[in-house]
């Protein structure tokens, strides 16, 4: 599992950032990111399961596993 800490990074670069790890990953890798509560805890999930990853959260860290 790779961890990123995108705490101190506004939306969108959050996301694009994320994303750009993500594709580094296989089907089925999680991606563990650490982002500030408010917006980036609310829209970096939701633009993961947008695009299909699925996705939980446990606190300031949002887990994705690659779809």
């Amino acid at each position: 599992m790779r961890t990123l800490d995108l705490t101190g990074v506004i939306c969108p670069m959050n996301w694009v950032r994320a994303r750009l790890a993500l594709e580094g990953l296989g089907p089925g890798e999680a991606l563990t990111v650490r982002v500030d509560p408010g917006e980036p805890l609310e829209s970096l999930p939701r633009s993961a399961e947008e695009e299909g990853h699925d996705v939980t959260i446990d606190g300031d860290r949002v887990t994705i596993v690659k779809r």
